[in-house]
């Protein structure tokens, strides 16, 4: 009679556990309560994609599975022009993505400012987290109904060039040579400030406008940019124009359907791979300047403090005025305030 009692309890507990094991199994297995997709367009296995996918883990961990985030890297879902309006009106989650100033001026200030900061410590000061510029920016990119996260520095930016010109360093000296810009007006104005002449042409259409002779060289990004220019140019100059900035973002209505604890998690972990690529830009753009240098024979000029700083005075004077004209007197007015740069 023991002996069956024994028995049946045993069959109990072996059931009993199966249930549990069963009912423990289907919770892992169970279908996340958010599955979002974010969108960036630098290429798979690049840094930005590893840390788009090291923020995507990061989330789904912290929530136990309740947040899936797709990384869509490469700009399968379209350049970041488009997913910028993708994310505005919801059609997406999540971009690591630039401002497209397309759909606001002012956001030219996320975009493309020159000479906002001169170099990589005074941009972790005015960009990183807290920073006068990434609080404002914060702002300008809620009026467009998206969170801003947090910043993925990409670099300093500079001019490749197939050879150098004269007085590179005087921007009052013309150049007498075409510079592919971005094709936008600040970016227009700032190599003509420089002494070059200005040709605003798509980044798809670059290579080739340098390669048939319409452009001498390009401009748009950091060394990591120039390096995609490796056969068709000779040098590279390090004007530090602007400070190229990428930030995490949110759909703000998705944003705001989230607990105080989800958006806790999602906020640290965009904070944390962010504080990992401002680690590491600096020694990012050194490494493709001696790639270039050593492996394809360019000539790297990198201007002194002393030039950086007369460069940048010179431009500011030219373009900081019809940057008002742009982004309003309001903006301009915290511009000159918070960077203690006087008019001039």
């Amino acid at each position: 009679m023991k002996m069956k009692k024994w028995v049946f309890l045993s069959l109990a507990l072996v059931l009993a556990l199966g249930i549990v094991s069963f009912a423990a199994h289907t919770s892992a297995q169970a279908a996340p309560q958010y599955k979002w997709r974010l969108a960036q367009v630098h290429p798979v296995d690049s840094d930005f994609d590893i840390r788009a996918k090291a923020f995507a883990k990061k989330v789904f961990d912290r929530t136990n599975g309740r947040i899936q985030i797709d990384v869509y890297s490469g700009g399968v879902l379209g350049d970041w022009t488009e997913t910028f309006e993708m994310l505005m009106r919801g059609s997406i989650e999540m971009t690591m993505a630039q401002a497209n100033a397309n759909f606001d001026p002012k956001l030219n200030l996320a975009y493309y400012f020159p000479y906002l900061v001169t170099n990589m410590k005074e941009a972790k000061k005015v960009y990183g987290q807290g920073g006068w510029a990434y609080k404002i920016i914060q702002d300008l990119w809620a009026a467009h109904n998206i969170k801003a996260l947090a910043v993925i520095p990409v670099g300093m930016s500079g001019v490749s060039l197939k050879s150098l010109p004269k007085d590179y360093a005087n921007p009052s000296v013309p150049k007498g040579m075409k510079v592919r810009v971005m094709p936008i007006k600040p970016c227009e104005l700032t190599y003509e400030a420089l002494g070059y002449i200005a040709t605003p042409i798509p980044y798809a259409e670059a290579y080739s406008a340098i390669q048939t002779g319409i452009a001498d060289g390009q401009m748009g990004g950091p060394p990591y940019q120039a390096w995609q220019f490796k056969d068709v140019n000779k040098v590279w100059i390090q004007y530090n124009d602007y400070f190229e900035s990428w930030w995490f973002a949110i759909n703000m209505d998705v944003w705001k359907k989230l607990s105080k604890a989800d958006q806790d998690i999602i906020q640290k972990a965009a904070n944390e791979e962010s504080l990992i690529r401002w680690e590491n830009v600096a020694k990012e753009d050194e490494e493709y300047r001696q790639k270039l240098k050593k492996e394809y024979g360019w000539q790297i000029v990198m201007l002194t403090d002393a030039q950086l700083k007369e460069v940048a005075k010179q431009v500011r004077k030219k373009v900081w005025p019809e940057m008002e004209k742009l982004v309003g007197k309001e903006l301009m007015d915290r511009v000159y305030k918070e960077s203690g740069i006087p008019r001039q």
